[in-house]
């Protein structure tokens, strides 16, 4: 083991997604010694970019919400004093999500009496409907600010003791809060487009997570100048400039546990480092079950871990192109493609573990979101622009190449890419005629890459399902089932940089309050027995 990961620390995070490296800079800038333990070559997780020549691509950073003033993220930067470090660009505030339905097509704007009546005046029918869904969505907002502001307890079930929103809401899904207020089936694909977002249909959804990625938006979207890899960079930077050590390509295979508390980790190597505090960024459900050991847990958490469905995983699909995409009328917006209104129709096939036979999918462009960068290093060069295709997919059809090495998974595995290229590219040809005629960079990724890449099980992009079984007090908590253990990430919050920003946060401030409170404990300690065995301490002299 290198000298510099000795230790022993006072927090040791595993993994270095957003959630990971927020934790360690709340931590460290707590005054403690942090170690970052990243398994892959590369910092970041989902927000790790990658190139292909000098198209950059972002694979699992496509917009924001909440990066404006008071907003979630910018409130998570003001702490750690990173405001200023990272920027953001707004994407089109008349319309930053285009919804793309066979016989109809609008843009959410940014502000929520705005989309109320860009969609009353398309569907003046439902306005009534509409005034009810937007006032649930302000309810949303308000329970939200005021959990907020309330001292985080160590078990998110206080939090549902007395919100009549959640105590109402919290065990209904998304499809049992929509379908008695909108009656039009248009309208209702509309408001529940964004599926994509956490990658299920209506009927399966929570509610807190359809209703609260809506939410999420209204104030606007926003990409991060430079891309995912600035906003890591930033990170990675404030960590070291706070004298945190990071090591990559270092995964760790256990958590320590001695009398019943956490007391540091074992990496792959068979290194064993020592910490007060652990902070898992992993998936929760594999934290607990691997590298905890289901044995030492409550027999609560064990079974709550057990049953963890996971998300869905993704195919995607990545393409650098010489076509002017701003000609053929792409923008910094999204688009939610969908051939029917049925959303149900359209995940029905991936949620019995087969590829979907519609194409349904999520297009962006990278290189129009961040265009500063367009024209020199490190975006394209001028006439060049990336696109990102995501379209939802089961991890079984892929199964069978888990655990082979990335370019090595053999000639089946690269022809299904090939299949899967040549269908999507189809998909995107529709949206922009010609493209197909300008490509320069194509590659496909499924399921299994993002096992690779970011450790996510069984490819899962969005962490544990968002069902209402596994969302809002459901989900696992930030202060883990054993004294010293922290979780951060999309088990603890909902999918997204920024819930596992905020996640972040709360788990490396507990992580800070848990040994500084160990450390008073030790001082009192020996004071007494200096004393005497007196439990009377005597104040230290200002």
């Amino acid at each position: 083991m290198a000298a510099r990961l000795a230790g022993p620390y006072d927090v040791v995070v595993v993994g270095s997604g957003i959630g990971g490296l927020v934790a360690a800079l709340a931590a460290a800038r707590a005054g403690l010694g942090v170690l970052v333990l990243e398994a892959r070559k590369q910092f970041g997780g989902y927000c790790n970019p990658f190139r292909r020549g000098r198209y950059r691509f972002d694979p699992g950073l496509h917009y924001l919400g909440e990066c404006g003033p008071g907003g979630q993220m910018t409130r998570v930067l003001e702490a750690l004093e990173l405001a200023d470090a990272v920027r953001f660009r707004e994407l089109s505030p008349g319309g930053f999500d285009r919804i793309v339905l066979p016989d109809y097509e609008v843009a959410m704007p940014r502000g929520a009496e705005a989309y109320e009546a860009r969609l009353a005046r398309d569907f003046p029918a439902e306005r009534a409907g509409l005034a009810r869904f937007f006032a649930l969505l302000a309810e949303l907002r308000a329970m939200r600010a005021a959990l907020e502001s309330r001292p985080a307890g160590p078990n998110a079930f206080e939090a549902a003791m007395d919100v009549p929103f959640l105590l109402e809401h919290g065990r209904s899904t998304f499809a049992e809060v929509l379908d008695p207020l909108i009656a039009d089936p248009v309208l209702r694909a509309v408001l529940a487009a964004q599926s994509g977002d956490y990658g299920l249909p209506p009927s399966r959804a929570s509610a807190l997570v359809g209703l609260g990625t809506l939410d999420h938006y209204l104030d606007g979207a926003y990409f991060p100048v430079g891309g995912a890899g600035a906003l890591r960079d930033a990170f990675v930077a404030a960590l070291e400039r706070q004298g945190a050590v990071l090591a990559r390509n270092t995964p760790v295979e256990r958590i320590l546990v001695e009398a019943g508390r956490v007391t540091g980790v074992r990496t792959a190597a068979g290194d064993t480092i020592h910490a007060s505090a652990v902070v898992s960024n992993a998936d929760a459900a594999y934290t607990y079950g691997s590298l905890v050991g289901a044995e030492l847990l409550p027999a609560a958490v064990r079974r709550k871990s057990e049953r963890t469905r996971p998300s869905v995983g993704s195919v995607c699909l990545f393409v650098g192109t010489t076509l002017d995409l701003a000609a053929h009328g792409m923008t910094d917006a999204n688009l939610w493609v969908y051939p029917t209104v049925d959303l149900e129709r359209c995940y029905a096939p991936i949620l019995a573990g087969e590829l979907p036979d519609l194409d349904f999918f999520f297009l962006s462009s990278p290189s129009l979101k961040d265009p500063g960068t367009a024209g020199s290093p490190p975006g394209p060069p001028t006439g060049h622009d990336a696109l990102e295709l995501v379209a939802l997919a089961p991890f079984r059809p892929f199964g069978a190449w888990h655990g082979r090495r990335s370019m090595r998974r053999g000639p089946e595995y690269e022809a299904m890419k090939a299949e899967l290229a040549t269908r999507y590219l189809g998909a995107v040809e529709r949206v922009l005629p010609g493209v197909s005629a300008h490509l320069k960079i194509v590659e496909v990724a499924t399921p299994v890459t993002n096992a690779s890449y970011a450790g996510a099980p069984e490819g899962a992009i969005y962490g544990p399902e968002a069902t209402p079984a596994q969302m809002g007090p459901w989900r696992f908590g930030t202060e883990g089932a054993l004294p010293g253990l922290f979780l951060a990430g999309s088990s603890t919050a909902a999918a997204g940089v920024v819930p596992c920003a905020a996640s972040g946060l709360e788990a490396g401030r507990r992580a800070a309050a848990w040994v500084r409170g160990r450390r008073g404990s030790a001082t009192a300690a020996s004071m007494a027995s200096l004393s005497g065995g007196s439990s009377m301490v005597p104040r230290s002299r200002s």
